[in-house]
């Protein structure tokens, strides 16, 4: 699911990327096999180019890196989660439609 305008997150690089930036992280949890998670990517990207600079949209992927799953209790994917200094300040599961998570990604950067 790897696309050029999403950033992707792993075990080695989470808490320097994620939890130390100073702005908005929006971070997708997927699953290989997923059928939403690949909806949501689709979105997610288009998103990414209409964020301001300091918004960050990236993607774990929950089959590599289980820790992370496990560290921020995804239990079933797609989850977004989003991060501001360090600490989450919202969740979501499932597809949300574009311009829900735009709304969403404004409401908190």
């Amino acid at each position: 699911m790897s696309d050029a305008a999403l950033a992707e997150f792993d075990e080695g690089n989470f808490d320097e990327t994620v939890l130390s930036a100073d702005g908005l992280v929006v971070v997708d949890f997927w699953g290989e096999g997923c059928i939403p998670c690949k909806q949501l990517g689709k979105i997610l990207s288009q998103l990414a180019t209409e964020v301001p600079p300091d918004v960050r949209i990236g993607t774990v992927n929950t089959n590599e890196n289980p820790n992370l799953a496990l560290r921020f209790g995804i239990r079933g994917v797609p989850a977004l989660l989003f991060f501001k200094k360090g600490a989450v300040v919202d969740m979501r599961t499932g597809v949300d439609r574009r311009l829900v998570l735009k709304k969403l990604i404004e409401a908190h950067a």
